[in-house]
């Protein structure tokens, strides 16, 4: 009779979680589905107030906030953080705080907030960019600088002098001989990619089109090219790159049609806002002679 009532209560409770299980399902579809007060009716239901369903405890959050129950909202909130949830998630419950917070005009509240939910792992950059929550933030010195930290922390190499250096590169180009305005050798797009991590170059000429990627080296701290281009044999290292005297200075080898050394010497002057002029030459007696090997000027399309 022991064991049969036993089994009796664990089917019951089983029941019970089963049928909780199906019931957070439907309050986490409609929440999915933006509809936001079936949704915290449900969480409602079958949330105690000992729960510690710490991500139910944030949707209802969330949903009260999207009703306009700015205080309930916040309770579930700081339910929510009281069982310590793991940090993406605490994250997310301090970022949703400091939007209620925004919107109760408690602007430093609301940036505490913030910076807690950055602690936390919050890089969520669009959001301090584009959410009307936020509008009456921008103007607040504490919140520019606390945006400029995640900015930051987003994109290391924006705010790094040594990865700027090759900036002065970065535009459309007409180029031509150096020392002449016609004809014009070819068309240069240079970009910023990667975070402002590194420099594309995009070459395109009657003769030839390539690409070069321009990026800082982590193994020597300085510039590397990487040039691919359509001719025979037209993949080229450059390296040891160096911005000195207003120019980047990069070293290649390379072999001639015996297998003998090549050095070479590649070189970007930064010739103002509108100019720059690419020059690269190589010696075949270990740097006794050198020969020419082009002579570009860079001018900017307007």
């Amino acid at each position: 009779m022991k064991k049969k009532l036993f089994y009796t209560v664990i089917f019951f409770l089983m029941a019970i979680l089963g049928l909780a299980q199906n019931t957070l399902r439907t309050a986490d579809s409609l929440f999915f589905a933006l509809n936001w007060r079936p949704a915290a009716t449900i969480y409602e239901k079958i949330l105690s107030d000992t729960s510690q369903n710490v991500i139910a405890w944030n949707r209802l959050g969330f949903s009260n906030y999207h009703l306009g129950n700015f205080d309930k909202a916040m309770w579930c909130y700081n339910k929510a953080l009281s069982f310590n949830p793991p940090a993406g998630l605490k994250a997310s419950v301090y970022s949703r705080m400091a939007r209620v917070y925004a919107l109760k005009n408690e602007n430093q509240n609301a940036i505490a907030d913030i910076d807690s939910a950055f602690n936390s792992g919050y890089t969520n950059f669009q959001e301090l960019d584009t959410l009307k929550d936020f509008n009456a933030l921008r103007t607040e010195t504490t919140f520019k600088n606390l945006r400029q930290k995640i900015y930051a922390f987003l994109y290391p190499c924006m705010t790094d002098a040594h990865a700027r250096e090759f900036d002065f590169w970065i535009g459309e180009w007409d180029v031509y001989q150096t020392g002449t305005a016609q004809p014009i050798v070819g068309h240069s797009l240079v970009q910023m990619i990667s975070g402002g991590c590194a420099i594309l170059e995009n070459w395109d000429s009657p003769n030839s089109t390539g690409k070069s990627i321009n990026f800082i080296d982590p193994n020597t701290n300085k510039w590397k090219q990487s040039w691919s281009g359509s001719y025979a044999n037209g993949n080229q290292e450059f390296t040891n790159g160096e911005y000195r005297d207003s120019a980047m200075r990069f070293n290649f080898e390379t072999k001639d049609a015996q297998g003998n050394k090549i050095i070479g010497r590649f070189i970007f002057y930064n010739q103002g806002p509108n100019q720059v002029r690419q020059f690269s030459e190589s010696s075949a007696d270990g740097g006794k002679a050198w020969t020419t090997n082009y002579d570009f000027t860079y001018r900017r399309m307007k």
